[in-house]
């Protein structure tokens, strides 16, 4: 899936250490599989904490996986009207290191071939990995900010819209490469390129 859009933004953890926060409360979706936390402010999570996820007072340890961008849990099966969820963990503060005016998202499969002599005359392949880039175009300014950057962990969020809500894809990601491009008599540009770290995910809002 590769998908083209405008403007997006670089968000890097401040200096402050993550922040560990308990029993937060979480707003569903309209079909109670998906969870939020409420608390905007906390909705970047630390990818390296321990989380403890709680329905109705009781820890589970099964059937769901997180988001960490974002702060969302996410359940195979819908839960029971009235369940209260709850989540436990840490979220760490981030800021806008800077945004960019063109982007774009690969979103790939990796698959391994497993073709046999049973296969008869089709290829067979099975899904093993997915994982995500995005390469983003900015206005170089006179800092070495993002050189200095490359190899660490960013907050990677790409708008598809400019009205509100802003409809987005974000993910953790690591900044791999960047080029500075200086045509003569030209602006100078700054191309970035990143790899996904877990998924990257759709937001409405």
């Amino acid at each position: 899936m590769a998908t083209a859009g405008k403007v997006g933004a670089v968000l890097v953890q401040t200096s402050d250490a993550p922040i560990a926060f308990l029993d937060e409360p979480m707003t569903a979706n309209a079909d109670r599989t998906r969870y939020t936390i409420t608390d905007a402010t906390k909705r970047y999570w630390n990818r390296y904490a321990d989380f403890v996820v709680e329905v109705d007072g009781t820890p589970i340890t099964s059937g769901y996986f997180i988001e960490y961008a974002g702060g969302v849990v996410v359940f195979e099966e819908a839960l029971e009207v009235g369940e209260v969820v709850t989540v436990s963990g840490e979220y760490v503060q981030v800021e806008q290191l800077a945004g960019f005016f063109n982007w774009s998202l690969s979103v790939n499969n990796k698959t391994i071939d497993v073709t046999a002599y049973e296969s008869g005359e089709w290829e067979e392949f099975v899904l093993a990995t997915k994982n995500f880039t995005v390469n983003a175009e900015k206005y170089w300014y006179v800092d070495k900010t993002f050189p200095t950057l490359v190899g660490q962990d960013v907050v990677i969020v790409c708008y598809t819209n400019f009205g509100a809500p802003k409809t987005r894809f974000e993910g953790w990601a690591t900044l791999g490469q960047v080029d500075i491009n200086s045509p003569v008599n030209e602006i100078i540009n700054e191309r970035l390129s990143l790899t996904g770290k877990d998924g990257i995910y759709y937001r409405a809002g």
